[in-house]
């Protein structure tokens, strides 16, 4: 064979691989290119019709729609999330307007009252005075702690003051059903006020979802304090569900509860886990890791209330030349740390 013919048949060779290469390859790929632009302005459907080619450009359009789909759930998710949430806050709004006016506004209306109705007796009838005022101020007291009521359902002046385990006892003994007992494993201690409210968060939630929803007997709540991390891990026996594969699905099954629960977790670096079937009870585990915070060893002073912190026990601390000093409550550091010459004097 000449070497003309050769040479033919390598260029014939060339221009047939190219013609495939393009038709099989680079039109595909084009195509492909051109229906990603369009998922990036938005349309997230773009790549679910087939682009040709070979099969590694088919594999990967099918790759690309399925990470689309996958942007298309969560956003969808995203929204019946902000939805409920915003639904929710509404209620909460409505709910403590509704305590205020019944409760509150009332109580004081009637107070004014009774005070209006003391005055005009003052003269005239000075016992019967006396009794409206008695009157008036049980009702004040009365009024008073009925929004006591309403702002420890907001935040528990417990959970500041002495700590998770002592506000989560007080949860547990609020006499609601079913019953909830606490236990507590590990050395107790103070951590972080946002760990401690996220913990507290997730009792709460996990406790009202049980109430609603789970038809149970009983109610655990136990913590576990860990080295470098606090465990809280709630039981009941009621009904149970099935949970999702993945968290993220919780709001397709208009799971709004344990999403609140599973964004203040991971907010706060830790993990969550929820174990259920239908019939089986449900537990949820939460873990969050606590940074190393100094703590006494003995019995301390407070040194702005007086109170006495035991091992362990202290809400924080704060060094004040060279010398540290802990508290029992946020209260105490904020004052102290404003003024603490006047509080060491």
């Amino acid at each position: 064979m000449s070497a003309e013919i050769v040479l033919m048949l390598a260029l014939a060779a060339s221009v047939a691989l190219n013609g495939w290469l393009v038709w099989r390859v680079l039109r595909p790929v084009q195509r492909l290119a051109a229906r990603a632009a369009t998922v990036a302005q938005g349309d997230l459907g773009a790549l679910q019709q087939p682009c040709g080619g070979i099969r590694e450009v088919g594999a990967l359009r099918h790759t690309m729609a399925a990470m689309a789909q996958h942007v298309q759930r969560a956003q969808a998710e995203g929204v019946a999330y902000r939805h409920a949430l915003t639904d929710g806050q509404e209620a909460e709004r409505a709910r403590l307007a509704r305590e205020l006016h019944d409760d509150t506004v009332q109580a004081l209306i009637a107070v004014a009252q009774r005070l209006d109705l003391a005055q005009q007796w003052l003269e005239r009838d000075p016992v019967r005075a006396a009794e409206v005022l008695r009157e008036a101020r049980a009702q004040a007291v009365a009024g008073v702690d009925a929004l006591r009521r309403t702002i420890a359902g907001l935040r528990p002046p417990a959970l500041e003051e002495l700590g998770l385990v002592p506000a989560l006892k007080m949860l547990a003994d609020s006499g609601s059903q079913p019953p909830a007992t606490i236990t507590v494993s590990g050395i107790e201690r103070r951590i972080g006020a946002a760990h401690e409210l996220a913990l507290f968060r997730v009792g709460q939630e996990a406790a009202a979802n049980t109430r609603r929803h789970a038809q149970a007997a009983h109610l655990t709540l136990a913590l576990d304090f860990q080295p470098q991390a606090v465990g809280l891990t709630v039981t009941d026996d009621g009904v149970g569900f099935c949970p999702p594969a993945a968290l993220d699905d919780l709001a397709r099954d208009a799971h709004y509860g344990l999403i609140g629960m599973a964004e203040r977790v991971k907010q706060a670096g830790g993990t969550l886990d929820i174990t259920s079937r239908p019939g089986g009870g449900t537990v949820i585990r939460v873990v969050l890791p606590v940074p190393d915070a100094a703590q006494p060893d003995s019995t301390v002073r407070d040194p702005v209330c007086g109170a006495d912190i035991q091992p362990q026990q202290a809400y924080g601390s704060t060094i004040y030349t060279g010398q540290r000093y802990y508290f029992c409550c946020p209260v105490c550091q904020g004052a102290f740390q404003r003024a603490p010459d006047s509080y060491l004097q």
